[in-house]
């Protein structure tokens, strides 16, 4: 007895593509985003400092805007998932935080003392050029250049290759924006960026080793205010330099 056999029709399978990033997660489109930070980085301390020569508080008031806009931009336009990176390792890198963040202030209180404004003005640059200007140049140096590396390596660091590429790539990338920021200040200029870069890149570190970038702000802002407290004239540390009034 012959048995008929069912025929089912064959389906053609599509190969399957290579899996592409988000076109807000290539490099080339962080990249992009990485240059317009550099050209807003040193276009307003040169415009707004070394050739208008605003009066310090004022300029921070145009920095912090300039600054704030990129960043709500990228964050927008490349949709950024900032509760993500926000939480993305938090202990190690507010832990790491805390212990460069302790080095940095011993650091700035080891130098010299020079006079701080009083009553209320003195409040007010904690809070402003001591603060919130701490935060801002977190963001612009080193926080946005590791999201770039983070996000164009596809946002998982998942073996030690891409951690290792992620902190070369990074280091690379806040060095030549603190650097292009800081020339647009006269004093960078003619006294060059050694001590600045220096000093990011080691503000950088919870950051770079952690992903996370809770502990690099903090400790940017650490740096700010007790430098406002301690050396407010400095001309390294909190520029543009000003006097205290």
């Amino acid at each position: 007895m012959e048995t008929t056999g069912l025929h089912l029709p064959r389906r053609h399978l599509a190969p399957r593509r290579a899996t592409r990033p988000a076109r807000s997660s290539r490099w080339s489109t962080q990249l992009r985003w990485y240059a317009l930070a550099a050209v807003v980085g040193f276009a307003v301390p040169l415009v707004g400092s070394s050739i208008l020569r605003l009066q310090h508080d004022l300029y921070l008031g145009i920095y912090f805007a300039a600054v704030g806009g990129l960043i709500w931009a990228y964050a927008h336009s490349t949709r950024l998932d900032v509760r993500a990176a926000l939480v993305r390792n938090w202990k190690l890198g507010a832990g790491l935080g805390v212990v460069v963040g302790v080095l940095l202030v011993r650091n700035v209180f080891s130098e010299s003392a020079t006079p701080h404004p009083a009553g209320a003005y003195y409040w007010f640059e904690l809070f402003w050029r001591g603060g919130v200007y701490g935060a801002v140049d977190a963001l612009l140096l080193t926080v946005l250049p590791c999201l770039v590396v983070y996000r164009s390596l596809g946002g998982r660091l998942t073996s030690w290759r891409l951690r290792l590429e992620y902190v070369g790539a990074s280091l690379a990338l806040i060095a030549t924006l603190t650097a292009v920021y800081h020339l647009g200040y006269t004093q960078y200029r003619q006294d060059g960026v050694r001590a600045p870069e220096t000093g990011n890149m080691i503000i950088s570190l919870p950051m770079l080793l952690s992903a996370n970038p809770i502990g690099s702000i903090a400790d940017h802002m650490a740096m700010h205010i007790s430098a406002v407290q301690h050396e407010y004239e400095t001309d390294v540390r909190l520029p543009p330099p000003t006097k205290a009034r």
